[in-house]
């Protein structure tokens, strides 16, 4: 990418803006739609947030580099943004961590097509409420053409079989544990693939889950166990039952010298991080010592994800020596969400409602929920087969 200009001619696209300052810089523009992201009481999840935060510094790191302020933007700039996006040069792959430093890029590695599509709708959605401001006159972005991905019952294939789940829980077992801080790594290691799966929560919503998020609860069944999603869709906080999970939480609590039961005054991660350097060589004096050592968090989805795939990659290599190739194929493809999609699948094969997999999930909309009814499609058919014979019904 270039330090200079892109050679496109500057287009007249400003307004002196009735609700933005005139003259406003990019930097300001950005921070003001974010800012409007959260405002109202609305709210968004966090992942997205970061989503849209990320988005608001790729575009600005592609203004500086190229020259153009956003409201000189046309059509030829936005589709050298597009551009950027589906093959991003060298110079813009980096470190996407340490956003303040001069080392930061917007790319940690080239995007997935998904991931493309999903970066292309945010920047478009931030020019168009740049038009609704009254920054610009009209959005440079195309409008992209709607997903073609069927997304009719039983069309989401993402997911894992309990010979994957079986695979998975057991090589984690498998693993070496010499010392105190790798059985606690094993350990840790099995409750993020229990959690995921058990109460189908995503990456993000695992790493921001402390122990006061378990609540549990009087009914008229007898008491149960729920987890509070702290900042779930639309920004509110919302609950999701895990009494599945509970034995794999209170075994994992054990292992760490706390309670079988989570505690509302206990106000840490989940999660932790694993302690490096000279404390990881040594056990704890004690248990206060051991909770102290965990008390920083795997604070990202990504962080979650490394351990996900990680605990993938060591079923796939036991399943390629058992001979199953095609099931060690599909979870080396496979990513922390398929866990959630795993959860929505074997809920309804075994027959619970669709309407319950939906509140459980926290889909908006049960069209969502039924593109994982793969059961009902095969009784489908299996009801109508031979009902619509050709050759029968000719010879009558």
């Amino acid at each position: 990418m270039s330090h200079q200009p892109i050679g496109l001619p500057a287009t007249k696209n400003a307004l002196v803006g009735a609700v933005l300052p005139t003259g406003a810089g990019d930097d300001a523009l950005i921070a003001a739609w974010l800012s409007a992201k959260h405002a109202g009481g609305l709210g968004i999840r966090p992942n997205t947030a970061n989503q849209y935060a990320l988005e608001g510094r790729r575009l600005l790191w592609f203004a500086h580099v190229t020259g153009y302020r956003f409201q000189t933007w046309g059509k030829e700039e936005a589709l050298a943004y597009l551009r950027l996006l589906q093959a991003p040069p060298p110079e813009a792959i980096g470190d996407t961590r340490t956003q303040d430093s001069a080392a930061w890029r917007p790319f940690r590695k080239p995007l997935s097509p998904a991931s493309v599509r999903q970066s292309a709708l945010i920047a478009g959605a931030f020019f168009k409420w740049l038009v609704e401001q009254e920054a610009i006159r009209v959005s440079p972005f195309p409008r992209l053409a709607r997903s073609q991905e069927r997304r009719g019952p039983g069309s989401q294939q993402r997911y894992l079989e309990p010979v994957h789940l079986r695979a998975i829980f057991d090589a984690i077992a498998a693993r070496a544990a010499t010392t105190f801080w790798d059985r606690v790594k094993r350990d840790r290691d099995r409750l993020v693939i229990a959690l995921a799966f058990q109460t189908g929560m995503r990456a993000s919503e695992l790493a921001a889950l402390t122990w006061r998020d378990f609540e549990k609860k009087q009914g008229k069944h007898g008491s149960y166990w729920l987890v509070v999603v702290r900042h779930g869709g639309g920004g509110q906080n919302q609950v999701v039952p895990c009494d599945n999970a509970m034995p794999e939480i209170s075994a994992f609590r054990r292992g760490i010298g706390l309670s079988p039961e989570p505690k509302s005054s206990d106000g840490t991660a989940v999660i932790p991080c694993m302690p490096g350097g000279k404390r990881r060589r040594t056990d704890p004096h004690g248990s206060l010592d051991l909770q102290r050592l965990l008390t920083r968090p795997v604070a990202t989805r990504h962080g979650i994800y490394s351990i996900v795939k990680q605990a993938f990659e060591d079923a796939a290599i036991l399943l390629e020596g058992k001979g199953d190739s095609d099931a060690a194929y599909k979870l080396r493809h496979a990513s922390t969400h398929w866990l959630r999609h795993s959860a929505a699948t074997l809920l309804l094969r075994s027959g619970r409602p669709v309407t319950d997999v939906q509140r459980v999930l926290r889909h908006q909309d049960i069209n969502t929920t039924r593109t994982y009814t793969h059961e009902e499609l095969d009784d489908l058919a299996y009801s109508v087969h031979g009902g619509l014979a050709l050759d029968e019904i000719l010879r009558g």
